[in-house]
C-alpha cells in the first residue's frame, strides 16, 4: 500500500510540475495559461486573483493557493476558467461532504473555520470602507456551531433519468440543474435523517408521475420531529396533492406534511390553499428560554444560536432603557423588537407577511407588560402614515431582505424625529448603500458587529447601531 501510495503521489507531484511550467509568467500568458495566488475571498464567495494584468474570480479555492488557470477577460467581472490548484494553502482543509465537488450550499467548506471568519470581517469592512469609521467595526462573532446549525432547509425535486426522483440542491442558470444529495451536513441531525430517509424512497418512486411530485420540499424542526412543506409550481391539481401526501407516509416526518402552490423560487401566497396530513404541526423556533411555532410558509432564521447572540445584545443594550416605543421594520413576528422593549413601553411591528402574525400573538402573550401591535403591510407604504407618531426617545430596528431599505424608506426617516435606528442586514453592500443615504440627515455608525449566521458559505449578517447627532 505505502510503494502504491508513493506512486500516486509521484505521478500526481509530475503533473503538478507540468502545470506550473505551463503557468510559468513572463509577460503573465503563457500557452493560454496563467498562474497566481488568490488573496482573499469575495461575497460571492468565489477567490480574488489579481495579476498584472486584471483581477480574476475563481471558484473553489482558498486565500494562499497558488493556482494555474485560463483567463476568460469577456467576462464581467474576469473569470479564471478551469483553475487547478499548485500549491495548497495553509488554510485549505478537506471538504466532509462527498457532494461538495459540485453543491453549491457549502462552498467554503474548504476553509478553515478561522480563515472564514478573517474574511468575512475583511469584506465587512472592504465593503463599509466610506460609510462607516474603521474603529466601528467589532470583531466578528462565530456561530456556535460550525456544521449542523440549520433548523430548516430548502430543497429540490426532479425526475432522475434511470427512474426515480432526485432531492438536492438547484444549481445553474434559472436553477435548470440539480445536485443530488442524500444528507446535509449543514443542516441538524434530525434533518439529516430525514433527507436521507426521503431520498432513498424518492429513488425508487417509479410508479409516481412528475405532476405528482412537487417543485421544491422545505424541512423544518418542530416539537414532534421534522416536518416538511412541499411546494408545486402555480396551482396543483387536488389529486396529484393527494397522491403525493399518501405516498409521503412512508417518510419518516413525525412533524406531518404541509402542501400548496407557490412560485418557481418557492414563495408561498396568503391566499393559496394548503393541504395537510392530520399531524402536521408548525415549525418551531427558539427565542430565549422559549420555543415559538411560525407558520411553515412564514420566515424565521435558521441558525439559533447566532440569533440568540444577537437578541440578548438587544436586550443587553436597550431593554432597561428609557424607550417610549420601538418600530420593528420588515419585523417578521417581532423577535427583535420583543428582545429589547422595556416593560412598560410600546412595540409596533410592520410585516408584509401575514404569516408572522400568529407567531407575534405568541410573543404578545410572553410580554403582557408591553403594549404591542401587529401592521400587516408593506413598509414604505405604511410609514408614510406611523411617520407622524414616531419621536426622538422611540427606537427602530430595521431588518430588510437582501435587497436592502428602499430608498423612500429612509428618506422617511429622514424627514422623522427618529434618533437611534438598529439595522440588521444579510448584506453589507445593501448596508453600507444605506448607511450613505441616511448620512446627510445626520445619522452616524456607532457600532457594526458582523456575526456570522452561516458558516461554511459567503453569507454574513451584520448589525449596526445608528445615531442622530444633529
Amino acid at each position: 500500500m505505502q510503494a502504491r501510495n508513493t506512486k500516486r503521489d509521484s505521478k500526481e507531484q509530475e503533473s503538478l510540475q507540468q502545470d506550473l511550467n505551463s503557468a510559468e509568467e513572463t509577460d503573465g500568458r503563457s500557452k493560454g495559461r496563467i498562474a497566481g495566488d488568490v488573496s482573499a475571498l469575495s461575497s460571492d464567495g468565489r477567490g480574488i486573483i489579481r495579476t498584472r494584468e486584471a483581477v480574476y474570480f475563481a471558484e473553489r479555492v482558498v486565500p494562499g493557493d497558488r493556482v494555474a488557470f485560463t483567463p476568460d477577460l469577456s467576462a464581467k467581472p474576469p473569470v479564471a476558467e478551469s483553475p487547478k490548484v499548485l500549491k495548497h494553502s495553509p488554510d485549505r482543509c478537506a471538504h466532509p461532504c462527498k457532494a461538495a465537488a459540485k453543491c453549491p450550499s457549502s462552498t467554503w467548506g474548504i476553509v478553515g473555520y478561522s480563515r472564514q471568519l478573517s474574511e468575512k470581517a475583511e469584506l465587512v469592512k472592504r465593503v463599509l470602507r466610506g460609510a462607516v469609521e474603521p474603529a466601528a467595526v467589532q470583531d466578528i462573532w462565530p456561530s456556535p456551531l460550525e456544521w449542523g446549525y440549520r433548523s430548516r432547509v430548502s430543497l429540490r425535486l426532479a425526475p432522475r433519468r434511470r427512474g426515480g426522483f432526485a432531492l438536492g440542491y438547484a444549481v445553474g442558470a434559472r436553477e435548470a440543474d440539480l445536485v443530488e444529495i442524500t444528507g446535509c451536513l449543514l443542516a441538524s441531525e434530525p434533518i439529516r435523517r430525514a433527507i436521507r430517509d426521503i431520498s432513498d424512497f424518492l429513488a425508487d418512486a417509479r410508479e409516481l408521475s412528475p405532476e405528482v411530485i412537487p417543485h421544491r420540499l422545505s424541512l423544518y424542526e418542530t416539537a414532534s420531529g421534522v416536518g416538511g412543506l412541499a411546494v408545486y409550481r402555480g396551482r396543483p391539481k387536488e389529486t396529484d396533492v393527494q397522491n403525493f401526501l399518501e405516498f409521503a407516509e412512508n417518510f419518516e416526518l413525525f412533524g406531518g406534511l404541509w402542501a400548496t402552490g407557490g412560485t418557481q423560487a418557492g414563495v408561498v401566497g396568503e391566499r393559496g390553499t394548503f393541504w395537510r396530513t392530520k399531524e402536521s404541526e408548525s415549525a418551531r423556533v427558539a427565542w430565549f428560554e422559549h420555543f415559538l411555532d411560525v407558520h411553515p410558509a412564514g420566515f424565521a432564521q435558521v441558525n439559533s444560536g447566532a440569533t440568540g447572540l444577537v437578541l440578548e445584545t438587544l436586550r443587553a443594550d436597550f431593554g432597561s432603557q428609557a424607550i417610549r416605543h420601538v418600530w420593528d421594520l420588515y419585523g417578521g413576528f417581532g423577535g427583535l423588537g420583543f428582545s429589547c422593549v422595556p416593560e412598560g413601553s410600546s412595540l409596533t411591528v410592520v410585516e408584509q407577511s401575514g404569516f408572522s402574525e400568529s407567531t407575534f400573538e405568541q410573543l404578545r402573550g410572553l410580554r403582557p407588560g408591553v403594549n404591542a401591535r401587529f401592521v400587516k403591510g408593506d413598509v414604505m407604504k405604511s410609514l408614510s402614515s406611523l411617520r407622524s407618531q414616531m419621536r426622538a426617545e422611540d427606537l427602530v430596528i430595521l431588518d430588510p431582505p437582501r435587497a436592502g431599505c428602499h430608498p423612500e424608506v429612509l428618506e422617511q426617516f429622514a424627514k422623522s424625529k427618529i434618533r437611534r435606528v438598529v439595522y440588521l442586514s444579510c448584506n453589507p453592500a445593501r448596508l453600507a448603500r444605506d448607511l450613505k443615504l441616511l448620512v446627510p440627515a445626520g445619522f452616524v455608525a456607532t457600532r457594526i458587529q458582523p456575526v456570522d449566521f452561516f458558516p461554511q458559505t459567503p453569507e454574513i449578517e451584520a448589525l449596526a447601531y445608528l445615531e442622530r447627532r444633529q
